[in-house]
C-alpha cells in the first residue's frame, strides 16, 4: 500500500508545521493517504519518538513512514531513507530514531543518504527539512520512486545507533533499562516476554525487581485488574515489551524513574 504515508513528529498541533508538511505531500501526490501516528513527541526526545514508531508501525500496512524528531536539523547530520525487509520505507534524520522500528519491520535491507536535490523543494530552509526535504521525498516514494535515485547507498552499520539495545540476559536475572514511560506512568522496558520466560518466571509469580538503588516485589500478570489497586505489576505491554506499572497509579511517580534508568528482573528466589 505504497500510497500510505505515516507521519510522526515532535511538532505539536498548535503551529502550522504539521499542516504544511501534509500540504507539500499532497501537492505532489494528491492521492496519498496520510496517517498521523503522533505529533506530541516531547520536543527533541529521540528515544520517545523511536519507541512510538517501534510500537506503531508493525500494526500498519506496508507504506512510507515519515518521522521527524530532529534536534540536529541544519547540521551535518544525514537525512536518510531505509528500505526494510517487509517492504516499507522509513524516512527521517539519521539519529537513531528509525532503527528500532526498522528492526521490527524485518531489518534494514538498503539505506540511502538523501542528496539528490531534484526531489527537494527549493530553497531548502535550514530549520525545516521536514517541509523541504522529507515531505517531497516521502511523496515521491509513495508514487513509486526508487530510493536509489535519491542518493548514495549507505551501510546499515554506519547509521547512528538506536537509542537503546535489547536487555542483557544473565544466569539469574535480566538486566534491562527503561526505554519509555507511558502517560499512565508505566515503565516500558527493553526486555521481552521470552527473556522473562527463560528466567523460569510464569504468570502469577511474585517477582523481585531492582529499580535504582532499591527493590520492589511485583506480580507477573497479564492485566492491571489481576492485582489490587495500588499494587505493582510486571506485564507484557501492548507494544510487545515488558513493562512495570501500578494498578490505578503511576509507578514513575512512585519511584522517580526516568528513561535510561536501569531495571533488573530477578529469576525465582528460594
Amino acid at each position: 500500500m505504497r500510497n500510505l504515508i505515516t507521519f510522526t513528529s515532535d511538532f505539536g498541533t498548535s503551529e502550522e508545521w504539521v499542516g504544511v508538511v501534509k500540504g507539500v505531500i499532497l501537492s505532489i501526490n494528491p492521492d496519498a493517504l496520510i496517517v498521523d501516528i503522533s505529533h506530541h513527541v516531547p520536543p527533541f526526545d529521540i528515544g520517545k519518538g523511536a519507541f512510538i514508531l517501534f510500537a506503531a508501525l508493525p500494526h500498519l500496512p506496508v507504506g512510507v513512514h515519515l518521522a521527524v524528531v530532529d534536534p540536529g536539523v541544519g547540521t551535518r547530520r544525514l537525512a536518510v531513507v531505509l528500505a526494510c525487509k517487509r517492504g516499507d520505507y522509513l524516512l527521517g534524520p539519521d539519529n537513531g530514531l528509525l532503527l528500532p522500528a526498522a528492526e521490527r519491520l524485518g531489518g534494514v535491507e538498503r539505506a540511502y543518504f538523501l542528496e539528490n536535490r531534484d526531489f527537494f523543494r527549493h530553497p531548502v530552509h535550514p530549520t525545516f527539512h521536514a517541509r523541504d526535504i522529507f515531505a517531497p521525498v516521502a511523496a515521491h516514494l509513495s508514487l513509486g520512486a526508487d530510493p536509489a535515485e535519491m542518493g548514495m547507498p549507505m551501510e546499515a552499520e554506519d547509521l547512528v545507533p538506536a537509542p537503546w539495545g535489547k536487555a542483557r540476559e544473565g544466569k539469574d536475572a535480566v538486566y534491562a533499562s527503561v526505554v519509555d514511560i507511558d502517560r499512565f506512568g508505566s515503565l516500558r522496558l527493553n526486555a521481552y516476554p521470552g527473556q522473562v520466560e527463560r528466567l523460569g518466571l510464569r504468570r502469577g509469580d511474585r517477582v523481585t525487581v531492582g529499580i535504582g538503588d532499591g527493590e520492589i516485589e511485583v506480580s507477573l500478570v497479564s492485566t492491571f485488574g489481576e492485582v489490587e489497586a495500588g499494587s505493582p505489576l510486571l506485564f507484557e505491554d501492548s507494544s510487545g515489551v515488558m513493562a512495570l506499572g501500578v494498578s490505578g497509579g503511576s509507578l514513575a511517580q512512585r519511584t522517580g524513574s526516568r528513561p535510561g534508568d536501569a531495571v533488573v528482573i530477578y529469576g525465582p528466589r528460594d
